[in-house]
């Protein structure tokens, strides 16, 4: 029983505590982002949402209502960007649905003392279907190709590979 309870614990803090991507990116947000814009577009993915945490956070008064423990780290800039890249998208919903829960993908900006940076929360041991491991793992890549403002040739094989019926997929 003993051990029943603590294999349940350990794999709670497993699931508890997913694996989290960070990337140091030795420049401001203001410098990365219009680069890591450009690489998201260049790696089949979309801008669905942006949200400017830290000035929102300012706008709706926590600056004041928080005192001394608004922003202990001395934050510059935080940037938080929904992206969807709808290839790999509609193939895990034709798969199991249920995983869409891990759509759109978060990645999340932070700039201090002028760098920045960039984590997201990686997905492919999140789901117990082979199948859908398999695509959330290449999209996992994809997403730190993007970050790191390189190229990924799988998106271009995959966008190439869609049947005539599918033709219009440009970029998604």
């Amino acid at each position: 029983m003993k051990k029943l309870l603590l294999t349940l614990l350990l794999a709670t803090g497993l699931f508890a505590s997913p694996a989290i991507h960070k990337t140091e990116i030795n420049q401001s947000i203001k410098d990365y982002y219009p680069l890591l814009k450009k690489s998201i577009q260049d790696n089949h993915m979309n801008v669905l949402y942006e949200l400017d945490l830290l000035d929102k956070f300012k706008k709706s008064g926590y600056a004041e209502k928080f005192g001394k423990s608004f922003n202990r780290n001395n934050i510059e800039a935080i940037k938080t960007l929904l992206l969807c890249n709808g290839f790999v998208g509609n193939q895990v919903s034709n798969i199991d649905p249920d995983m869409m829960v891990l759509c759109p993908i978060k990645i999340t900006l932070i700039q201090s003392n002028g760098k920045t940076t960039v984590t997201f929360i990686k997905s492919a041991d999140m789901s117990p279907n082979e199948e859908v491991a398999k695509l959330l793992k290449t999209l996992d890549q994809v997403i730190v190709n993007t970050i790191e403002l390189t190229h990924d040739k799988y998106m271009d094989q995959a966008a190439a590979n869609i049947g005539p019926y599918d033709s219009q997929f440009e970029g998604n």
